[in-house]
């Protein structure tokens, strides 16, 4: 900044630029020879704020925990709830190799033990976490909810609400053992889209189950239902369509009841509410 116009301070960084892509392509090489998975992780701020170490490293753990859970996804099964194996989580970790200027890069390691087939532990868990980021509407969001579990769209949700508040777009690469590259940056407003679509997606399912307990209210009017089981569930909500609200049911009855429960799940949340319809009630033998 001093000396714009020095040709030598010029060729001397021109040398020390050479040199760098000359390491950095050297280490791609060991990596490959000595079977190191290397993810390059760059930040780059959209908003000309400053890098806040509380937004830096949200974005970065959520990170961690968004490719953890899809690996635990890959190897154990899709979890409901936003939890993994030790196992996975010791496979999955990613080690800090060295940071770089330019934005906020970040250069990762994660050793990959291959199988007799010189498949990767990583490879498929590489290859779903590029899957998972495309999420771009609701049924997207639902099939990676089958596929990989309610866990991995809870965590994606996280990993970029992270980035969105701290104002990056995030471009991550892989650079496999095999020599396969993957990559591609994640913009912030992709990231706002994915998180409303994902704030706005649910998944419901609804069962039909026998229910033996006491009637302990009941409104025709109002078609509402209060239904206790004892030393079990309590039962509340509304009557359905076909029950016979004509004839008198007495309460602080005993009776076997049909019961359809209906369970809505809010990825963003992981909560799970449940709603009860009374199909029918039977008087016991």
């Amino acid at each position: 900044m001093r000396e714009p116009d020095s040709k030598a301070l010029r060729m001397n960084l021109a040398a020390k630029q050479k040199l760098v892509r000359q390491l950095r392509s050297r280490l791609l090489e060991l990596a490959q020879e000595t079977q190191i998975e290397v993810c390059n992780y760059r930040l780059v701020q959209v908003e000309n704020r400053r890098y806040g170490l509380a937004y830096v490293s949200e974005s970065m753990l959520t990170y961690q925990n968004l490719f953890t859970q899809v690996h635990d996804a890959k190897k154990n099964g899709p979890k409901a709830k936003a939890t993994f194996g030790n196992e996975a989580l010791e496979e999955s970790m990613l080690e800090v190799g060295y940071t770089y200027a330019g934005s906020l890069g970040v250069v990762l390691l994660a050793p990959a033990q291959r199988d007799m087939f010189q498949h990767g532990a990583l490879d498929d868990s590489i290859d779903a976490f590029f899957d998972v980021v495309e999420i771009d509407s609701r049924p997207a969001v639902r099939q990676i909810a089958q596929s990989l579990g309610n866990a991995v769209v809870k965590r994606v949700h996280d990993w970029s609400v992270a980035n969105v508040k701290g104002g990056f777009d995030a471009d991550v690469r892989w650079n496999r053992s095999d020599g396969r590259q993957l990559g591609q940056i994640v913009d912030r407003a992709r990231m706002e889209r994915i998180v409303g679509i994902i704030e706005a997606a649910s998944d419901e399912s609804s069962e039909a189950i026998p229910v033996f307990g006491t009637l302990v209210g009941l409104d025709v009017k109002t078609g509402s239902f209060h239904l206790v089981v004892p030393n079990g569930d309590d039962f509340k909500g509304l009557l359905g369509p076909d029950f016979d609200r004509a004839r008198e049911w007495p309460v602080n009855r005993a009776y076997a009841a049909k019961v359809l429960e209906t369970r809505t799940t809010i990825y963003s949340t992981e909560q799970t509410r449940r709603q009860h319809t009374l199909l029918g009630l039977s008087d016991l033998a």
